[in-house]
C-alpha cells in the first residue's frame, strides 16, 4: 500500500510540478518501490492521453488568485505546519477524469459504428434500382419521393421529403405493382413526420420479381390488405 503523502507526490511528479529538491527525494523513494513507479507511469500516461484529446484552453485569469488565496488560508489555519496542503483528492480526480474520458470514447465509438453501418447500407444501395415517384394529379408538387429497390433482397428503402402527413385517421401505404400479381402488393405503412420527412426500409409481403412500379395510396389508419384509397404518388421502374 502506497502512503497517502507519496500518492500526492506521485500525482504532482507525474504533472511535473514538484520542486527540484522534492523531485530528487521522490525519485529516491520511487527507485525502491515498484508499485510507486507503476502508479507514476499510469498517471503520466493518463495525463498524456487527456492532453492529446482535450483542446488547448487558457485557464481563467482568476484561477491564480484563487489558488494563492487558498494557500494563504491554509497557512493561517496551520501556521506552525510546513507540510504541503493535503492533495489526497488529486489521484481520485485524475481517475474521475479518466472515467469521463473513457465514457466519451465509448460514445464516440458507438457513433462511429452507427456511421459505418449507415455507410455500408448506402454502399449496398448503390446497386439498387432507383425509382422516382410523383403526384399523378399534381396535388403534391413539392414532394420528393425516391424508392431504392433491391430485387435480390426483396427489400428497399423509401425516402420522402416535403410531403404533408397523412392526417388524422389516415395512413400512407406503399404498394409494389408487379407483373406477376393481379393486385398491387402491400409494402407497408409509411409514416411522414411533421416536417414532411420519412425514411423507411420496406419489404413486400409477397415475392415481387417483376416490379413495374411503386405507388403510395392514402388509406384508413393502420392500412388495408388491398388498396382502397386514392393514389397520391406513383413511379415506374
Amino acid at each position: 500500500m502506497i502512503p497517502e503523502d507519496l500518492q500526492d507526490q506521485a500525482a504532482l511528479y507525474a504533472l511535473g510540478v514538484l520542486s527540484s529538491g522534492e523531485t530528487i527525494a521522490f525519485e529516491k523513494a520511487m527507485s525502491g518501490n515498484p508499485e510507486l513507479r507503476a502508479m507514476v507511469r499510469e498517471m503520466r500516461e493518463a495525463a498524456a492521453d487527456i492532453g492529446r484529446t482535450v483542446p488547448s484552453k487558457l485557464p481563467p485569469p482568476e484561477l491564480k488568485q484563487r489558488v494563492l488565496r487558498e494557500v494563504a488560508l491554509e497557512k493561517q489555519a496551520n501556521p506552525g505546519s510546513l507540510r504541503r496542503p493535503s492533495l489526497n483528492w488529486l489521484p481520485w480526480a485524475i481517475a474521475a477524469v479518466l472515467l469521463v474520458f473513457c465514457g466519451i470514447l465509448a460514445v464516440d465509438r458507438t457513433r462511429l459504428q452507427h456511421r459505418i453501418a449507415a455507410t455500408r447500407a448506402d454502399e449496398s444501395l448503390s446497386q439498387a434500382t432507383l425509382v422516382t415517384l410523383a403526384s399523378p394529379n399534381g396535388e403534391h408538387p413539392d414532394a420528393k419521393v425516391t424508392v431504392a429497390w433491391q430485387p435480390d433482397q426483396q427489400s428497399g428503402i423509401i425516402m420522402i421529403h416535403n410531403m404533408p402527413p397523412a392526417g388524422g385517421g389516415r395512413d400512407y401505404q406503399l404498394w409494389a405493382v408487379d407483373a406477376g400479381h393481379k393486385d398491387p402488393i402491400n409494402a407497408g405503412i409509411i409514416h411522414v413526420d411533421a416536417n414532411g420527412v420519412a425514411r423507411v426500409r420496406f419489404k413486400p409481403d409477397q415475392k415481387a420479381t417483376q416490379v413495374k412500379a411503386f405507388a403510395i395510396s392514402l388509406e384508413r389508419e393502420g392500412g388495408v390488405p388491398k388498396r382502397e384509397g386514392p393514389i397520391v404518388m406513383i413511379g415506374n421502374v
